[in-house]
């Protein structure tokens, strides 16, 4: 994301919070007592959009990688998702805790291709 749009990177993977990455990765295939906590795709993409913003998971890069990591995992698994610019004020939103999930998992929603 940084060399493709700009901005800063740490080396050697520009990874400021490790724990958080692996923290969202395991989350949205954990169960417990046979409860999937984020159940759809778009449950999921949103989970780990939401959290690679708030947790500032990457030194730079972190709204415009959880935004691509949202729509390559949907579109991977046949959802296709229309990016427009009001995803930049949204996730703007989560990084200063003013959205959340809900806010992100509605817009992909709403965005869905049909």
């Amino acid at each position: 994301m940084v060399e493709e749009f700009g901005g800063f990177f740490v080396s050697p993977d520009n990874v400021r919070t490790l724990s958080a990455l692996e923290y969202i990765l395991d989350a949205v295939r954990f169960t417990i007592f046979g409860h999937t906590l984020y159940s759809t795709l778009k449950e999921k993409a949103a989970a780990i959009a939401d959290h690679i913003i708030s947790r500032h998971v990457f030194h730079d890069g972190s709204k415009r990688t959880a935004t691509h990591v949202a729509w390559s995992f949907l579109r991977a698994n046949g959802i296709q998702v229309s990016l427009d610019p009001s995803i930049i004020e949204l996730t703007e939103a989560v990084a200063k805790s003013e959205a959340s999930y809900d806010e992100l998992f509605s817009w992909l929603h709403n965005h869905q291709e049909t």
